[in-house]
């Protein structure tokens, strides 16, 4: 038997270090029914480092952590840049093949408001939940976010649980979440 896929990643946020891995682990599973995949934990390196010699050697740290199948996933927020210009900036600065992309148009939060009514449950949560519109267009997707909540939100401890319970059907009306789910498949080799 051969071993499961690995993926290691590099975040941006103190939030995503927990809660990516349940959100990879969720889509590897539920989308393509991959109960074995090896998750390293998540390296943070600030926004304003992504795109410089940080970047190369986080992903070198990263790459070492994978035995066989897999990659290195780097998930960060756009706000207010072009997103894939943003992409190919990352992907030049990693200076590596292999390393994928997933940049969350805005806020990784847009996510959480694509699919709200499935957070409903959630203690912090209104129970009335509901968000109209394209999530991704509006900047401040937390303070959005936190407007349907019924206390402050968290990064550190909110993103993980959220990412536990969203709907990947529903956030992925999110063209940069419905990328997180393919960049996670081809890692999966699925």
């Amino acid at each position: 038997m051969s071993a499961p896929p690995t993926i290691a990643s590099i975040v941006e946020g103190y939030g995503e270090v927990s809660a990516l891995p349940v959100l990879v682990r969720r889509i590897a599973l539920e989308v393509f029914g991959c109960a074995t995949v090896e998750l390293s934990k998540p390296h943070r390196v600030p926004r304003n480092q992504m795109v410089g010699p940080t970047m190369c050697r986080a992903v070198e740290m990263q790459t070492a952590r994978i035995a066989n199948e897999g990659g290195v996933l780097v998930v960060a927020d756009a706000d207010d840049d072009d997103p894939s210009e943003l992409a190919t900036q990352i992907e030049d600065a990693a200076k590596r093949e292999g390393v994928l992309v997933a940049i969350a148009v805005r806020e990784y939060e847009a996510w959480f408001l694509a699919a709200i009514e499935s957070l409903r449950t959630h203690r912090s949560v209104r129970d009335d939940a509901h968000f109209e519109g394209d999530p991704e267009l509006p900047r401040g997707a937390k303070s959005r976010l936190e407007s349907q909540m019924v206390e402050k939100y968290r990064e550190t401890i909110h993103q993980p649980a959220f990412s536990a319970m969203l709907s990947i059907e529903q956030a992925q009306r999110c063209l940069s979440f419905d990328k997180l789910v393919r960049q996670i498949g081809r890692l999966l080799d699925a």
